[in-house]
């Protein structure tokens, strides 16, 4: 079941949210105080992990409109969509028997095969849940636009509170790392439910989960000297598998931990690969302690505890650098196959430029939260987030706004683009128009993120994006998500180019690399590192991208990968020679005459 969008109304600053959709990572951006938690919170209590949470009017009724409380008052929406298997399971347990059909003609009773992606038996492919809150009373829940009398609403209700995802909303991450007493939290184990156990003891207790260690066992065996033997082995053990789980969530640097216990006395250690010497763990820095405390309790416990579960997550990554910052998104795509995340964030490298569709931003207008399914914010506070997460600030914003902006893929097309162009420019030859500034997005996948912020700017611009799968990707969710919804001049201030149709390369797949001849690329690739690659070496088979063909050969033959950044300096010094059309590899000049001429016609722009 997958929470589709929800809606929060009459609670603290949001009056109306209006309907907010959601993926399986979707990231909330505001600056504080905008009414982000407002709106985990009012989500929330539509199926709360821990029971009993409820809605407070007499703290959370919006206080610009306290003589119009109303406990009736709807609080929060949320439509969820059933997977097939829990589609018959609700039709199974809840739906009234349908009526016997009418016989009209002798082909009246026959199975005409269902209309729709319905099943024979009227069991339709698709079907949403609704539940809602009020400030009084519990969650319920119905079908959505299902004829009325098809469903018991008493045991749809009944079936949905034992099927539908739990919330989990977590504010508070930290993880003192302080020596913890086995035997103390044995007895807190026995005599609570998971949600009452202190943030610490949660992650202890997944810790020692994930290493195998029974409480009651580890204890048991340190009470007689073959015990303690054994113990001491399953220590070591554990620790070693703690350490292989964490280096795959923490790249910044190597990190080994050690589990040391004495009698019921529990402490971690960690001892970086820089530094031979464990450190307890209450003396690192809080945000690695935070990243510990994350990446084991959530990574894991989402197949435990909160499998299934739908994560609130508030500021996560607070206390993390950047390096860290991006470990975490990683965390996030793991934990995406078994949960869906909602997070809040004024953090702009918590924004994964590679994923706009992810963004919603909320503003605040009269003191009331709005939320926008958007890149692009009239406010300067969420946008400043945004400008810097695609590498802008706000001088640059106003600069690029005020000119035509092409968006290419990285910093390498953007130095090709601009050599070629000064060499044609100084023959009189079509060239790159001044008018035009080449942006570059750092990769096809974060393309989309930069065409969004343009077009939601309503920019003057376009993208230029490689002929290959990923190029055709980016197209695909720029087409979809921004410019299907487009018309008129908006859509028009707007351009997609591919680059084998816009410079006339006679290939399937081409990137900026296949506007030169592939023996220039590949003299550059030998020189930079110092083999001998020949024409005849490169597969004919798979991609026609000399790049790709290139690095098949590198990796078969030589055992290396194709580092561009290699390449690309080469290709640079390479570049220093030219200084006319007579020095370009043969057939580039007239590539790159016609892209450029392909770019400044799309703008409607000229060389002059």
């Amino acid at each position: 079941m997958r929470l589709t969008r929800f809606r929060v109304t009459n609670y603290r600053n949001i009056r109306d949210s209006g309907w907010i959709e959601g993926g399986t990572i979707t990231a909330f951006v505001g600056q504080n105080e905008s009414g982000k938690s407002n709106l985990f919170e009012a989500l929330y209590r539509i199926n709360p992990f821990a029971p009993g949470e409820a809605y407070n009017i007499a703290e959370d009724w919006p206080v610009d409109d306290w003589g119009n409380k109303d406990l009736s008052a709807l609080v929060c929406e949320a439509e969820f969509a059933l997977t097939q298997d829990e589609i018959a399971s609700l039709y199974s347990e809840a739906a009234r028997p349908a009526p016997e059909p009418e016989a009209t003609s002798e082909h009246a009773t026959e199975d005409h095969g269902a209309t729709r992606g319905e099943a024979a038996a009227g069991v339709p492919a698709d079907l949403t849940l609704r539940g809602s809150r009020s400030y009084t009373g519990e969650p319920t829940f119905a079908v959505e636009g299902e004829p009325a009398g098809r469903f018991d609403a008493s045991k749809v209700d009944a079936w949905a509170k034992t099927h539908v995802p739990k919330f989990v909303l977590i504010q508070d991450y930290g993880l003192s790392g302080a020596q913890i007493e086995l035997n103390q939290l044995d007895q807190r184990l026995k005599s609570v439910a998971w949600h009452q156990l202190t943030n610490e003891e949660q992650t202890i207790k997944i810790v020692l989960d994930l290493a195998k260690i029974t409480i009651d066992e580890f204890l048991a065996k340190g009470a007689t000297p073959a015990g303690r033997t054994e113990r001491s082995f399953d220590k070591r053990s554990a620790s070693s598998y703690l350490s292989r789980q964490f280096r795959d969530l923490w790249t910044q640097k190597k990190v080994d931990f050690e589990i040391e216990i004495d009698g019921t006395t529990l402490n971690i250690f960690a001892k970086d690969e820089a530094v031979d010497m464990p450190v307890r763990l209450n003396r690192r820095s809080s945000g690695f302690r935070w990243h510990v405390a994350f990446a084991w309790k959530f990574t894991h416990a989402s197949k435990g505890q909160y499998k299934d579960c739908i994560l609130l997550l508030e500021e996560p990554g607070i206390h993390l650098h950047h390096a860290g910052q991006r470990d975490l998104l990683r965390v996030f795509e793991r934990l995406s196959a078994s949960n869906t995340i909602l997070y809040t964030t004024h953090l702009a490298s918590m924004v994964d430029p590679a994923y706009p569709e992810r963004v919603r931003i909320v503003e605040t207008t009269d003191n009331h939260a709005i939320v926008k399914k958007s890149v692009v914010s009239s406010q300067r506070a969420p946008m400043a987030v945004i400008e810097l997460a695609l590498g802008l600030t706000g001088d640059m914003s106003g600069l690029l706004g005020a000119r035509q902006t092409l968006i290419v893929e990285g910093s390498d097309d953007a130095m090709i683009l601009h050599k070629l162009s000064g060499v044609l420019r100084r023959e009189g030859r079509p060239h790159l128009s001044d008018r035009i500034y080449l942006f570059p997005a750092h990769g096809a996948s974060k393309t989309p993120m930069y065409a969004a912020f343009a077009v939601g700017q309503g920019w003057d611009s376009g993208v230029l994006l490689d002929t290959d799968p990923e190029g055709h990707a980016a197209k695909k969710k720029i087409d979809e998500l921004y410019l299907k919804e487009l018309a008129g001049e908006r859509k028009a201030r707007f351009r997609v180019l591919m680059l084998a149709q816009a410079a006339g390369i006679k290939k399937t797949d081409a990137a900026i690399e296949d506007i030169f001849e592939e023996q220039f690329y590949i003299d550059c690739v030998n020189s930079a590192f110092r083999i001998a690659i020949k024409p005849e070496d490169l597969p004919v088979d798979g991609s026609d991208m000399i790049a790709k063909r290139v690095e098949t050969v590198l990796t078969q033959h030589y055992g290396k990968s194709l580092d561009k950044r290699s390449v690309m300096a080469e290709m640079l010094r390479r570049f220093d020679g030219w200084k006319g059309i007579s020095d370009l590899p043969n057939g580039t000049a007239a590539r790159a005459e016609k892209l450029f001429t392909a770019i400044n016609a799309a703008f409607g722009a000229t060389s002059e």
